[in-house]
Order: C-alpha cells, then structure tokens, then sequence
C-alpha cells in the first residue's frame, strides 16, 4: 500500500504522543501493532450464537 497524505498525518499525530525516549517510543509502537494485528484484526469466523429456548410448565389445570 502506497503512503497517503492522511497516513503522514496520522502518523504525525500518533507521533506528537510518544515518549521523548527512543526506547519507550519503540515500546510503544511495538505495542500498539500488537493491538492492531490482533485484538482490532477481524476474527476468522464469527462467533456462533447460543441457542435459546425455555420450558414453561404450568401447575394450574384449565377447566372448559
């Protein structure tokens, strides 16, 4: 993917918040990729819904 203007402006405002240090703005980026590859990355498969269902038994009789 080619860098788009919107991409440099992102990445300078991403970067305005890093730490001063080297090693922490490293950290940090290490981090956030982790955060973006896995706990934001599409699942496989969506997950399955739980069947849902109830038993209602009634103690009263009905009289016609």
């Amino acid at each position: 993917m080619k860098p788009e203007n919107w991409h440099r402006r992102q990445a300078v405002m991403l970067a305005s918040q890093l730490p001063e240090e080297t090693e922490d703005a490293l950290t940090v980026l290490r981090l956030a990729t982790q955060l973006v590859t896995g706990f934001l990355a599409e699942p496989d498969e969506a997950p399955k819904a739980a069947p849902v269902f109830s038993i209602v038994q009634s103690s009263k009789s009905v009289d016609a």
